[in-house]
């Protein structure tokens, strides 16, 4: 069991957990250094803080794109990709800091409406969703445009973890066994957040800080669909949810996830609105380094 449990999110399937959970180690104790809070930087740095990474992406192998043109997903798997990449199109749309963006979200929403037609089959319209993404500016400056590959491999992650009950129990058990009665946080990224979520809220005993951020817990094809458990709530067992979002992070559905968790007891706290240096909005390295990340961790460990 660790003290601080990250969840990665979609990505290279290659990527190891130590070089996941070094880079998320090195982002946080360079944020508290700038913070001024130099003990516990060196606890975390130094080993003095147990922290672990839970890892489920090599799951993903199996279903990992060659190219832009290889849908290796069964057609249910690649309907449910194509409404997270229109519903990802939805949050660009809505939220994405410049008009320009938004127009363009639109446009690629209206002409993918416009591209349906009865001859088109599952991978055809994912492939649609995907070059409507790509074609998008958020997306397009963050070098995802270049790599339509990259795009269908995220997509295709979100899907398989949605619909291969295998993935999806494997996954949420990864973080489950790294989890006990002296965790004090989570920090969960992207379709991470997804995973902690419904780990969470297994648990038998408080957890006292969850931390969300680059999450796509508010697309509707994933909330009101397929979270589990329904309707959707804040897990009991959370005691302090904190919530981070860059509008130009494309995987970013919906800003105010209040909307979707309504919480009166206040452990959801309204999103923190933060603007990531650079192209990439998405990076979790870059969302490590806001201050308004790292202080409810402070506040978990002051103490220990």
């Amino acid at each position: 069991m660790a003290e601080v449990v990250f969840v990665h999110g979609i990505g290279p399937v290659g990527q190891s957990a130590e070089d996941l959970l070094a880079d998320w180690r090195m982002a946080l104790v360079a944020t508290l250094r700038g913070a001024e809070e130099h003990a516990l930087a060196e606890r975390l740095e130094g080993g003095g803080t147990d922290l672990a990474m839970a890892y489920y992406r090599h799951l993903f192998r199996p279903y990992d794109p060659a190219d832009q043109w290889d849908v290796k997903l069964s057609p249910e798997q690649a309907r449910t990709a194509t409404e997270v990449g229109v519903g990802l199109l939805g949050g660009i749309e809505e939220h994405a800091g410049r008009e320009r963006d938004r127009d363009e979200a639109a446009r690629e929403l209206t002409a993918f409406r416009t591209e349906l037609g009865p001859a088109q089959g599952p991978p055809e319209l994912l492939r649609l969703a995907v070059g409507g993404l790509a074609r998008c500016g958020v997306v397009a400056r963050a070098g995802f445009a270049a790599l339509k590959t990259v795009l269908l491999r995220d997509l295709s992650q979100v899907a398989v973890y949605l619909d291969d009950e295998d993935v999806r129990e494997r996954a949420v058990a990864a973080l489950l066994e790294l989890i006990g009665p002296d965790t004090r946080a989570v920090y969960a990224h992207s379709l991470g957040s997804v995973v902690a979520y419904e780990a969470v809220h297994r648990l038998e005993h408080p957890l006292p800080l969850l931390v969300t951020f680059g999450s796509p817990l508010g697309l509707r094809t994933i909330v009101r669909e397929r979270l589990r458990p329904q309707p959707p709530a804040v897990p009991p067992t959370v005691k302090r949810w904190v919530n981070l979002a860059d509008r130009d992070d494309f995987v970013v559905a919906l800003l105010n996830l209040d909307r979707v968790f309504g919480d009166g007891t206040g452990v959801l706290e309204p999103t923190v609105k933060v603007t990531n240096p650079g192209f990439d909005a998405h990076a979790a390295t870059k969302y490590l380094g806001h201050r308004q990340a790292v202080a409810p961790l402070v506040e978990a460990l002051r103490g220990l």
